[in-house]
């Protein structure tokens, strides 16, 4: 076993445990090779090592769901412009900013929310990517010029990247795409499936990611569940966000979009299909979605006033939960996880709604920002700060003002309930310290 660089802190969690003076030392491909209290380990540390000091050390969170050039327009949706103002009404905005980049503005506003996802705690990110060409739909040269531009910008900033490629080919049930839509649009499934394919043999970790129901017809799901199923890859989707999506669905195919996808095969693999939000769903759609996953993206959900998730009747049916930043109006983890548990109070009138079996609040929490994207996004090899996973870390400053007179044992909760991500103080992903 050689040990390139040791890692301490005052507390960390390891394998869900807040430890004291914890201690982890990683090989040199940044991978843990040993994790366990300092006094519980007799051999001397690397000669590389790090000692955070007054601070917690927390997994990384991994954030599986993005849409980065959606930062673009933050703060731009919110002056009232029509009697209504709701989803529909942003998205006309949304797609107004969308037009309007080209690679360097792609490049760009990619990288600058990147950079602020890495100073908030966030290690990996599923980029939930459509805006493939150009204005009037036509490719670039490189059919995957604006993927590649999205590859770029992870690999400058250094945070870890899935690219969730976008298939979209219709604006509804037999309408053509809108003018502002083309650029989402590829020829056809199997051009999709192309450049996906020419994005994986160069080393890109790739998900498929159908749209919604409303822009994938079911035809192309079942191809896209077919060629998941023969790689072994994630799929994600957004599924019923508005009922007005469902309304349009029954209308098309007499049942509702969970549905829709369970049937096309897309539910078929245990945990590697996420729905994202599933704001607008019922008992009958969360059997469907039986052993998936679904990606709550509350601080998005809330800046458009989709509703609220139904976080514990999801628990019940064995539905994984992840957070994702979504639109990056806001970039915070630490407020997508607590906006998750106070929604769900708001909506149930009860406190503590999604703890662990054994009573825990925080580390429950923690486990949704963590474990639970990274096994939305496929990723194994992080999550969690145990032997074998990455040392993708999150450092938590004990020092700060408002973990004042809090104890050790209520650290934890009080993070993810309390908390904002100003308290990260520095960022590793893959053992390679960045400092916000």
């Amino acid at each position: 076993m050689t040990i390139a660089q040791t890692f301490v802190a005052e507390l960390g969690v390891i394998a869900g445990q807040l430890v004291t003076r914890p201690r982890w030392d990683v090989d040199d491909r940044g991978v843990i090779v040993r994790a366990a209290a300092t006094d519980a380990i007799d051999e001397p540390a690397a000669p590389r090592c790090r000692d955070f000091g007054r601070a917690l050390v927390v997994p990384g969170f991994v954030n599986a769901h993005s849409h980065a050039f959606q930062r673009a327009i933050r703060g731009a949706t919110h002056r009232r412009v029509t009697a209504r103002d709701d989803f529909w009404s942003w998205r006309t905005a949304m797609y107004e900013r969308a037009m309007a980049l080209g690679p360097e503005g792609v490049y760009a506003v990619t990288r600058a929310a990147y950079r602020e996802m890495l100073r908030a705690g966030y290690t990996s990110v599923g980029e939930f990517h459509y805006l493939h060409h150009q204005a009037d739909g036509r490719p670039y040269d490189d059919a995957n010029e604006l993927s590649w531009q999205i590859v770029r910008a992870a690999a400058d900033v250094g945070i870890r990247l899935v690219l969730l490629e976008v298939y979209y080919e219709r604006a509804g049930a037999g309408r053509p795409p809108l003018p502002e839509q083309r650029r989402f649009c590829d020829a056809d499934v199997d051009a999709y499936l192309a450049r996906v394919e020419a994005l994986r043999a160069r080393g890109v970790v790739v998900g498929l990611a159908p749209h919604s129901v409303r822009a994938v017809g079911a035809p192309a799901l079942r191809t896209l569940a077919d060629h998941a199923t023969r790689h072994d890859l994630v799929v994600h989707a957004h599924v019923s966000e508005q009922s007005r999506e469902n309304d349009e669905c029954m209308a098309e195919h007499g049942q509702t979009p969970a549905r829709v996808l369970a049937d096309a095969g897309l539910c078929d693999r245990p945990r590697r299909f996420t729905a994202v939000h599933a704001i607008a769903i019922d008992d009958d759609d969360r059997r469907a979605l039986r052993g998936q996953g679904v990606c709550a993206c509350p601080t998005t959900e809330a800046d458009l006033g989709d509703g609220l998730l139904a976080a514990t009747e999801l628990r019940e049916q064995d539905i994984a939960l992840s957070i994702g930043s979504d639109s990056n109006a806001v970039i915070d983890p630490i407020q997508e996880v607590r906006l998750l548990e106070m929604g769900e109070r708001l909506r149930t009138r009860r406190r503590i709604c999604l703890a662990d079996a054994d009573g825990g609040l925080g580390t429950s929490l923690l486990q949704i920002g963590t474990a639970g994207g990274a096994q939305a996004l496929g990723l194994q090899d992080t999550g969690a700060l145990v032997v074998g996973r990455r040392f993708d870390a999150a450092v938590i400053d004990r020092r700060h003002p408002m973990f004042a007179d809090v104890a050790d044992d209520a650290l934890v909760d009080a993070l993810l309930t309390c908390g904002t991500a100003g308290v990260v103080v520095h960022v590793v992903v893959d053992g390679v310290e960045h400092t916000p």
